[in-house]
Protein backbone atom coordinates (compact mmCIF):
# COMPACT_ATOMS: atom_id res chain seq x y z
CA UNK A 1 0.00 0.00 0.00
CA UNK A 2 1.05 3.68 -0.67
CA UNK A 3 0.08 6.69 0.05
CA UNK A 4 1.22 10.53 -0.52
CA UNK A 5 0.39 13.40 1.74
CA UNK A 6 0.86 17.14 0.47
CA UNK A 7 0.96 19.45 3.32
CA UNK A 8 0.70 23.44 2.95
CA UNK A 9 0.52 26.27 5.19
CA UNK A 10 -0.10 29.42 3.78
CA UNK A 11 -0.30 33.20 5.69
CA UNK A 12 -3.13 35.35 4.06
CA UNK A 13 -0.75 38.90 4.33
CA UNK A 14 -3.25 40.63 2.94
CA UNK A 15 -5.85 40.39 5.74
CA UNK A 16 -4.29 41.48 9.42
CA UNK A 17 -4.64 38.24 12.02
CA UNK A 18 -6.19 36.12 8.87
CA UNK A 19 -4.31 32.46 8.46
CA UNK A 20 -5.14 29.31 6.79
CA UNK A 21 -3.46 26.02 6.53
CA UNK A 22 -4.60 23.06 4.64
CA UNK A 23 -3.72 19.50 4.09
CA UNK A 24 -3.95 16.69 0.86
CA UNK A 25 -3.87 13.29 1.02
CA UNK A 26 -4.51 10.21 -1.02
CA UNK A 27 -3.79 6.86 0.13
CA UNK A 28 -4.66 3.18 -0.51
CA UNK A 29 -5.40 1.30 2.45
CA UNK A 30 -6.25 -2.59 2.72
CA UNK A 31 -8.99 -3.41 5.64
CA UNK A 32 -9.18 -7.19 7.08
CA UNK A 33 -11.73 -7.97 9.60
CA UNK A 34 -14.66 -10.46 10.22
CA UNK A 35 -17.20 -8.13 9.32
CA UNK A 36 -15.59 -6.01 6.07
CA UNK A 37 -12.87 -6.90 4.14
CA UNK A 38 -11.72 -4.26 1.05
CA UNK A 39 -9.10 -2.78 -0.77
CA UNK A 40 -9.65 0.89 -0.72
CA UNK A 41 -8.43 4.81 -2.47
CA UNK A 42 -9.29 7.86 -1.53
CA UNK A 43 -8.81 11.45 -1.40
CA UNK A 44 -8.46 13.62 1.37
CA UNK A 45 -8.69 17.53 1.88
CA UNK A 46 -8.49 19.37 5.56
CA UNK A 47 -8.40 22.87 6.28
CA UNK A 48 -7.81 26.17 8.64
CA UNK A 49 -8.84 29.26 9.00
CA UNK A 50 -8.08 31.35 11.30
CA UNK A 51 -8.88 34.97 12.07
CA UNK A 52 -8.12 36.88 16.07
CA UNK A 53 -8.87 33.74 18.40
CA UNK A 54 -11.70 32.37 15.91
CA UNK A 55 -11.38 29.15 14.07
CA UNK A 56 -12.99 27.46 11.45
CA UNK A 57 -12.05 23.57 10.31
CA UNK A 58 -13.14 21.94 7.59
CA UNK A 59 -12.73 18.37 6.01
CA UNK A 60 -13.90 16.73 2.69
CA UNK A 61 -13.15 12.78 1.90
CA UNK A 62 -14.05 10.72 -1.25
CA UNK A 63 -13.03 6.83 -1.03
CA UNK A 64 -13.72 3.99 -3.63
CA UNK A 65 -13.49 0.46 -2.02
CA UNK A 66 -13.63 -3.21 -4.09
CA UNK A 67 -14.73 -5.28 -0.96
CA UNK A 68 -15.63 -8.82 -0.50
CA UNK A 69 -16.97 -8.83 3.06
CA UNK A 70 -19.24 -6.45 3.96
CA UNK A 71 -21.63 -5.29 6.60
CA UNK A 72 -20.84 -8.81 7.81
CA UNK A 73 -21.95 -10.62 3.78
CA UNK A 74 -19.73 -12.17 1.89
CA UNK A 75 -20.60 -10.31 -1.42
CA UNK A 76 -18.01 -8.46 -4.14
CA UNK A 77 -18.74 -4.90 -5.11
CA UNK A 78 -17.53 -1.77 -5.70
CA UNK A 79 -19.19 1.42 -3.30
CA UNK A 80 -18.32 4.80 -2.60
CA UNK A 81 -18.51 7.10 0.18
CA UNK A 82 -17.55 10.46 0.57
CA UNK A 83 -17.81 12.77 4.15
CA UNK A 84 -18.22 16.66 4.90
CA UNK A 85 -17.88 18.12 7.87
CA UNK A 86 -16.96 22.12 9.45
CA UNK A 87 -16.55 22.80 13.10
CA UNK A 88 -16.16 26.42 14.64
CA UNK A 89 -14.28 27.78 17.31
CA UNK A 90 -11.65 29.51 19.24
CA UNK A 91 -8.11 29.39 19.57
CA UNK A 92 -5.20 29.12 17.17
CA UNK A 93 -5.67 26.21 15.27
CA UNK A 94 -3.34 25.34 12.33
CA UNK A 95 -1.72 21.91 12.84
CA UNK A 96 -4.13 20.29 11.34
CA UNK A 97 -5.49 17.65 13.79
CA UNK A 98 -9.37 18.21 12.98
CA UNK A 99 -8.63 15.47 10.58
CA UNK A 100 -8.59 13.10 13.53
CA UNK A 101 -12.10 13.62 13.22
CA UNK A 102 -13.05 11.78 9.57
CA UNK A 103 -14.24 8.72 9.58
CA UNK A 104 -13.38 7.50 6.27
CA UNK A 105 -10.00 8.17 7.36
CA UNK A 106 -7.59 6.44 9.93
CA UNK A 107 -4.53 8.84 9.43
CA UNK A 108 -3.68 12.14 11.00
CA UNK A 109 -2.33 14.92 8.48
CA UNK A 110 -0.36 17.60 10.79
CA UNK A 111 1.80 20.33 10.25
CA UNK A 112 4.61 20.33 13.25
CA UNK A 113 5.28 23.61 12.87
CA UNK A 114 1.40 24.66 13.62
CA UNK A 115 -0.40 25.62 16.72
CA UNK A 116 -3.19 23.55 18.14
CA UNK A 117 -5.18 25.20 20.41
CA UNK A 118 -8.68 24.42 19.70
CA UNK A 119 -12.34 24.44 21.52
CA UNK A 120 -15.08 23.68 18.70
CA UNK A 121 -18.54 22.48 18.00
CA UNK A 122 -19.56 21.38 14.16
CA UNK A 123 -21.69 19.21 11.93
CA UNK A 124 -21.28 16.57 9.13
CA UNK A 125 -22.76 14.38 6.98
CA UNK A 126 -21.45 10.98 5.41
CA UNK A 127 -23.10 9.34 2.56
CA UNK A 128 -22.55 5.30 1.29
CA UNK A 129 -23.46 4.26 -2.29
CA UNK A 130 -23.28 0.33 -2.52
CA UNK A 131 -23.68 -2.46 -5.34
CA UNK A 132 -26.06 -4.83 -5.75
CA UNK A 133 -28.40 -6.45 -2.80
CA UNK A 134 -26.87 -4.16 -0.82
CA UNK A 135 -28.34 -1.01 -2.52
CA UNK A 136 -30.83 0.41 -0.24
CA UNK A 137 -28.58 0.05 2.98
CA UNK A 138 -26.61 3.19 0.98
CA UNK A 139 -27.82 5.70 3.32
CA UNK A 140 -26.85 9.22 4.38
CA UNK A 141 -26.04 10.06 8.16
CA UNK A 142 -25.57 13.15 9.93
CA UNK A 143 -23.12 13.94 12.15
CA UNK A 144 -22.23 16.20 14.73
CA UNK A 145 -19.14 17.12 16.50
CA UNK A 146 -16.82 18.36 19.34
CA UNK A 147 -13.26 18.69 19.27
CA UNK A 148 -10.87 20.11 22.01
CA UNK A 149 -7.11 20.52 21.61
CA UNK A 150 -4.35 21.82 23.50
CA UNK A 151 -0.03 21.42 22.02
CA UNK A 152 0.35 18.70 19.93
CA UNK A 153 -2.87 16.65 21.53
CA UNK A 154 -6.14 16.62 20.79
CA UNK A 155 -9.56 14.67 21.48
CA UNK A 156 -12.68 14.44 19.60
CA UNK A 157 -16.49 13.32 20.10
CA UNK A 158 -18.26 12.68 17.04
CA UNK A 159 -22.38 11.29 17.30
CA UNK A 160 -23.57 9.96 13.84
CA UNK A 161 -27.07 9.11 13.40
CA UNK A 162 -29.85 9.01 10.54
CA UNK A 163 -32.42 11.53 12.01
CA UNK A 164 -32.85 15.07 10.30
CA UNK A 165 -32.89 18.26 12.04
CA UNK A 166 -33.42 21.33 9.58
CA UNK A 167 -30.21 21.51 7.11
CA UNK A 168 -27.97 20.98 9.96
CA UNK A 169 -28.26 17.32 10.99
CA UNK A 170 -28.77 16.06 7.40
CA UNK A 171 -29.55 12.48 7.95
CA UNK A 172 -31.38 10.28 5.33
CA UNK A 173 -34.35 9.35 8.28
CA UNK A 174 -34.48 5.83 7.42
CA UNK A 175 -34.36 4.09 10.55
CA UNK A 176 -32.37 1.08 9.27
CA UNK A 177 -28.97 0.50 7.98
CA UNK A 178 -26.05 2.32 10.11
CA UNK A 179 -28.67 4.13 12.42
CA UNK A 180 -26.22 5.30 15.18
CA UNK A 181 -22.81 5.58 16.11
CA UNK A 182 -20.68 7.11 18.88
CA UNK A 183 -16.96 7.34 18.90
CA UNK A 184 -14.47 9.10 21.11
CA UNK A 185 -10.95 9.42 19.91
CA UNK A 186 -7.62 11.22 21.56
CA UNK A 187 -4.30 12.03 18.91
CA UNK A 188 -1.20 12.76 19.94
CA UNK A 189 1.84 13.88 17.89
CA UNK A 190 4.68 12.38 19.31
CA UNK A 191 7.24 14.55 17.59
CA UNK A 192 7.79 15.35 13.75
CA UNK A 193 7.22 12.08 12.15
CA UNK A 194 4.92 9.61 15.60
CA UNK A 195 1.20 9.89 16.15
CA UNK A 196 -0.73 7.70 18.44
CA UNK A 197 -4.45 6.93 18.12
CA UNK A 198 -6.70 5.83 20.73
CA UNK A 199 -10.34 5.94 21.50
CA UNK A 200 -13.42 3.94 21.79
CA UNK A 201 -16.97 3.40 20.08
CA UNK A 202 -20.27 1.78 19.67
CA UNK A 203 -22.15 1.22 16.20
CA UNK A 204 -25.62 0.07 15.46
CA UNK A 205 -26.62 -1.55 11.95
CA UNK A 206 -30.55 -2.61 11.56
CA UNK A 207 -32.06 -4.70 8.98
CA UNK A 208 -34.96 -2.68 6.69
CA UNK A 209 -38.15 -3.09 8.21
CA UNK A 210 -41.09 -4.55 6.08
CA UNK A 211 -43.38 -1.91 6.38
CA UNK A 212 -46.30 -3.83 4.32
CA UNK A 213 -46.56 -6.13 6.80
CA UNK A 214 -48.04 -4.99 10.21
CA UNK A 215 -45.32 -4.88 13.34
CA UNK A 216 -46.83 -8.10 14.77
CA UNK A 217 -43.36 -10.14 14.94
CA UNK A 218 -42.55 -11.90 18.19
CA UNK A 219 -38.69 -11.62 18.12
CA UNK A 220 -37.81 -8.69 20.65
CA UNK A 221 -41.47 -8.22 21.63
CA UNK A 222 -41.30 -8.85 25.29
CA UNK A 223 -43.57 -11.77 25.31
CA UNK A 224 -46.13 -9.81 23.15
CA UNK A 225 -46.14 -6.54 24.66
CA UNK A 226 -44.28 -4.33 22.60
CA UNK A 227 -44.94 -3.97 18.52
CA UNK A 228 -41.74 -4.93 16.45
CA UNK A 229 -41.54 -4.82 12.67
CA UNK A 230 -40.83 -7.63 10.40
CA UNK A 231 -37.59 -6.97 8.00
CA UNK A 232 -37.00 -7.29 4.08
CA UNK A 233 -35.22 -10.26 2.56
CA UNK A 234 -32.27 -11.03 1.82
CA UNK A 235 -31.05 -9.40 4.99
CA UNK A 236 -33.51 -10.42 7.49
CA UNK A 237 -31.21 -10.79 10.48
CA UNK A 238 -28.56 -8.10 9.43
CA UNK A 239 -28.09 -6.75 12.85
CA UNK A 240 -24.77 -5.76 14.90
CA UNK A 241 -24.29 -3.56 17.79
CA UNK A 242 -20.25 -3.39 17.78
CA UNK A 243 -18.08 -1.86 21.33
CA UNK A 244 -15.00 -1.48 20.39
CA UNK A 245 -11.67 0.12 21.06
CA UNK A 246 -9.15 1.20 18.69
CA UNK A 247 -5.50 2.10 18.59
CA UNK A 248 -3.45 3.66 15.51
CA UNK A 249 0.25 4.09 15.42
CA UNK A 250 2.05 6.05 12.35
CA UNK A 251 5.45 7.50 11.49
CA UNK A 252 7.91 7.86 8.75
CA UNK A 253 7.55 4.88 7.00
CA UNK A 254 4.66 2.94 7.69
CA UNK A 255 1.24 3.27 9.97
CA UNK A 256 -1.46 0.73 11.53
CA UNK A 257 -4.65 0.39 13.40
CA UNK A 258 -6.78 -1.66 15.25
CA UNK A 259 -10.57 -1.81 16.33
CA UNK A 260 -11.06 -4.46 18.88
CA UNK A 261 -14.45 -5.41 20.51
CA UNK A 262 -17.32 -7.67 21.07
CA UNK A 263 -20.78 -7.58 18.35
CA UNK A 264 -23.62 -7.49 21.00
CA UNK A 265 -27.19 -7.94 19.82
CA UNK A 266 -28.53 -7.75 23.18
CA UNK A 267 -26.61 -4.76 23.80
CA UNK A 268 -28.22 -3.00 20.55
CA UNK A 269 -31.52 -4.44 21.53
CA UNK A 270 -31.04 -2.86 24.41
CA UNK A 271 -30.03 0.95 23.09
CA UNK A 272 -32.87 0.88 20.66
CA UNK A 273 -35.39 -0.19 22.34
CA UNK A 274 -35.06 2.82 24.79
CA UNK A 275 -35.33 5.24 22.15
CA UNK A 276 -37.97 3.56 20.50
CA UNK A 277 -39.98 2.55 23.97
CA UNK A 278 -38.68 5.96 25.39
CA UNK A 279 -39.79 8.14 22.04
CA UNK A 280 -42.12 6.19 20.71
CA UNK A 281 -40.85 7.37 17.16
CA UNK A 282 -41.52 3.72 16.19
CA UNK A 283 -42.39 -0.18 16.98
CA UNK A 284 -38.98 -2.25 17.78
CA UNK A 285 -36.38 -4.14 15.57
CA UNK A 286 -36.37 -7.94 16.01
CA UNK A 287 -32.93 -7.69 17.39
CA UNK A 288 -32.18 -11.68 18.57
CA UNK A 289 -31.54 -11.02 21.67
CA UNK A 290 -30.72 -15.09 22.47
CA UNK A 291 -27.34 -15.01 20.11
CA UNK A 292 -24.25 -15.10 22.13
CA UNK A 293 -21.50 -12.18 22.26
CA UNK A 294 -19.15 -12.36 19.08
CA UNK A 295 -15.46 -11.00 18.70
CA UNK A 296 -15.10 -8.03 16.26
CA UNK A 297 -11.76 -7.24 15.36
CA UNK A 298 -10.78 -4.96 11.96
CA UNK A 299 -6.98 -4.18 10.97
CA UNK A 300 -5.89 -2.12 8.41
CA UNK A 301 -1.96 -1.26 7.38
CA UNK A 302 0.11 1.16 5.50
CA UNK A 303 3.56 2.00 3.76
CA UNK A 304 3.76 5.41 2.79
CA UNK A 305 6.05 8.19 1.35
CA UNK A 306 5.08 11.86 2.96
CA UNK A 307 5.86 15.61 1.46
CA UNK A 308 5.25 18.71 3.19
CA UNK A 309 5.83 22.30 2.42
CA UNK A 310 5.06 25.46 4.48
CA UNK A 311 4.85 29.11 3.75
Amino acid sequence: MLYIVFLSGISAAEAQNLNTNGGFLIKGTILLGNQNQWLQFGAYGFGTLNYGDASLESGLSFVSYQFAKKHTKKLNGLAYSYEFFTLVGIGKNSNLLGSSVSKLNNEVIFNTNGQSGFKGLGFGFSKNYLPKTLKSYGIKNGQFLMRISNANHSIHAVFTNDFKIWSLFNGERTDYATTGAFHVGFASIYDRHRVYQAGIGVELFTAQPDYSKPPRNAINSDDGRKNVWYTLPPYNDLFYANVYVFGAYQNANYSVSTRVGINSERLGAYIQNKLHDGIGLNPRFPWDITQKDLLFIETAGSIHHTITAHD
